[in-house]
């Protein structure tokens, strides 16, 4: 019985898959030129040194671009929380991102729109919790417990538009980048010394051109 149902919903994949995308791509869609925004919701996870100390979040985007058929500019700003490992479980962190945006559409006049972004990125990390900012402001040259974490790095974003209107859009993407900041002495609570890491995740959005 489990055999047969296995053969039936593969069988089935085999024709759904193909005939969805068959009709999003169908016609062509050029998307309105000009000034629009992107907006977008999703989860991040990180790895490395960041990784070891921080949960993954929820994560938000706005951007302002400015699309020319093939190329998309745009510069906008992140935000995303992540919730902080042992022993400070209940704590969390904010992560603020601002980026500028390069995006290439290599088939920009179908509905179903593959894209790939490239970004230079400033990004800042600071608890959210009170227990990192509640103390005296330390002497200088000791450790302060006021954390403000500054970096700049590099990601890409990969993904497809799928056409509604030529003014509004549907956007599925993954994300990757890298997370390169100062050496951050996060002794006060016990999370020694970090410097590196790395974010992805996966976010749902919509391009707009008003």
């Amino acid at each position: 019985m489990n055999r047969t149902r296995c053969r039936l919903l593969h069988g089935t994949t085999l024709w759904v898959v193909p005939l969805v995308v068959t009709l999003l791509a169908a016609g062509s869609l050029t998307a309105q030129q000009g000034i629009g925004f992107e907006s977008s919701v999703g989860y991040q996870s990180l790895s490395g040194e960041y990784g070891d100390v921080l949960k993954g979040g929820v994560d938000a985007e706005l951007s302002v671009v400015w699309t020319r058929t093939r190329v998309r500019y745009g510069l906008g700003i992140d935000w995303a929380s992540y919730d902080q490992e042992a022993p400070f479980e209940n704590e969390s962190w904010s992560n603020i991102v601002s980026f500028f945006g390069l995006t290439f559409f290599p088939f920009p006049e179908t509905r179903l729109r593959p894209f790939i972004q490239l970004r230079a990125e400033g990004r800042r990390l600071r608890p959210e919790g009170d227990h990192l900012t509640d103390e005296e402001p330390p002497e200088e040259g000791e450790n302060t417990s006021d954390i403000r974490v500054f970096g700049m790095a590099a990601g890409v974003v990969g993904g497809v538009e799928i056409g509604m209107t030529r003014r509004s859009w549907l956007r599925v993407a993954g994300y990757l980048g890298d997370i390169n900041t100062e050496n951050a002495d996060l002794g006060d609570i016990d999370l020694g010394t970090v410097d590196s890491g790395r974010v992805y995740g996966f976010r749902v959005g919509l391009f707009w051109v008003p």
